[in-house]
């Protein structure tokens, strides 16, 4: 059984369970999410009548605004207003024009500084009428005056730039942290109200983590943005390596059974170093930078999870619980990012499809293109890991966009085209293929609509 299926039999026993000891969560209720009295949450509202609130985005009731929480110059952060960039027609960075790439009808621009790959707002303008084209601008970048950047030809939008805000006028946003023993859990809070668990912080390792599947089914709260270990300091491919500029507090390791471990790291190694390609260890390249033995592995705070009762609904909120929040015992929990849709017995977000929000599955991949023999007859595929901790339920395509259900094995024999050859293919080395079912009509889809309260 995968882990994924494990959690949704033990979602639906709990389900079935009504008002008992598994749904605890749902009646004792999640860590309550409120608007303030200038910015309100911005929530999707599915057709079934459930409301999920994000803690992405805000709504600015006196800027009639979406915003996003963002560092401004000063340090602070601050909900800045989502729209489209302001650039500059001047070498010197003078002369700002808002550039139409997304938003017909804007009502601001975000001037960013695009140092080291980011975008960090700087400037924001009120939007002013449309003005004439412009061939080529410049950019802010590490605080310089950059370019000319040339106008790709698809922007054919431009504004002038009306007044200047300030950083008083953006609502300061305020992180703060609610301890439940070893995790926290991570709060957004503003002056004026509003607040929303935003995430989970483990307390032991200072770092951000995310429920996880683990090899048992279980969750576990796993570190986000850990360096994986993908090297080996023998020919054995006994000893992970990972390779950073410094030595990480933290580093990630997929074992063979598709589930990632968590170690600490030890003494630093030198070339040579192999990697793994299926089953086979073979000599490696060394990589940039500083080379890292593994150390033993680091146990991971273990998170409950349970649905919301909600009778008559097909979608259900999922609650994460992440055990006692203070000296009384309370246990504290969380709303997760994700609903548990009880048709498809799957996880799902929304996502945009043909111009509509659905809640489409989470673990899906990609479809690959395949050939029967003789290389005439396309055929659809999953080609997966044959090992994967939360393997993908489903698999979309393009032209047209499809969602189809992952299945058994592919028949084959399989092929591909090599420039003009016909030659058989079975998978990259540790991938299989999975044939696909029948497409999902999306219509079929819970649909959702994604607003921001205007008043309160």
């Amino acid at each position: 059984m995968t882990a994924r299926a494990a959690i949704a039999l033990a979602i639906a026993a709990a389900a079935l369970a009504g008002c008992g000891d598994d749904l605890r969560s749902a009646g004792d209720g999640p860590f309550p999410a409120r608007s303030g009295a200038r910015l309100t949450l911005q929530t999707y509202r599915y057709d079934d009548g459930t409301e999920l609130s994000v803690s992405t985005e805000f709504y600015d009731t006196a800027l009639h605004t979406r915003c996003a929480p963002g560092v401004w110059p000063d340090g602070a952060v601050r909900c800045v207003p989502v729209a489209d960039d302001a650039e500059y027609t001047d070498p010197a960075c003078t002369l700002p024009i808002g550039l139409g790439r997304t938003i017909t009808k804007p009502s601001f621009f975000v001037a960013p500084d695009t140092a080291a790959g980011g975008a960090v707002a700087t400037r924001v303008f009120r939007a002013g009428a449309a003005t004439s084209s412009i061939a080529q601008y410049y950019t802010v970048a590490g605080g310089a005056c950059t370019g000319p950047i040339m106008v790709p030809p698809t922007l054919t939008f431009f504004f002038a730039i009306g007044a200047e805000l300030g950083g008083s006028d953006l609502v300061a946003i305020h992180d703060t942290e609610v301890a439940a023993g070893r995790l926290g859990l991570e709060v957004r809070e503003t002056d004026d109200g509003l607040r929303i668990a935003s995430g989970l912080r483990d307390r032991q390792l200072g770092a951000p983590c995310a429920a996880t599947p683990e090899a048992d089914g279980s969750l576990a709260c796993e570190p986000i943005g850990a360096p994986a270990a993908i090297y080996f300091g023998d020919p054995a491919c006994g000893q992970p390596v990972v390779a950073a500029a410094a030595a990480p507090a933290v580093a990630r390791l997929v074992e063979p059974s598709g589930c990632a471990s968590y170690h600490s790291v030890g003494a630093e190694l030198s070339a040579p170093v192999y990697q793994r390609t299926g089953d086979a260890c073979s000599p490696a390249d060394a990589p940039a930078g500083r080379m890292f033995a593994l150390g033993p592995a680091i146990a991971l705070p273990a998170i409950g999870r349970a649905l919301e009762a909600a009778p008559g609904h097909r979608l259900r909120r999922v609650v994460l619980d992440l055990g006692a929040g203070d000296a009384a015992g309370t246990e504290l929990r969380m709303l997760d990012d994700r609903l548990f849709d009880t048709t498809l017995g799957a996880d799902c977000q929304p996502r945009t499809l043909r111009g509509l929000i659905r809640c489409v599955p989470v673990t899906v991949t990609t479809a690959t293109v395949v050939f029967a023999a003789g290389c005439t007859s396309p055929v659809l595929v999953a080609e997966v890991p044959q090992h994967a901790c939360d393997p993908p339920a489903y698999a979309t395509a393009n032209r047209p966009f499809q969602i189809r259900p992952v299945g058994d094995l592919a028949p084959g024999p399989l092929f591909r085209l090599d420039g003009a050859t016909c030659t058989p293919y079975a998978g990259a080395p540790g991938n299989e293929l999975r044939a696909l079912g029948a497409p999902i009509d999306p219509t079929t889809l819970i649909g959702a609509i994604y607003f921001g309260e205007r008043s309160l």
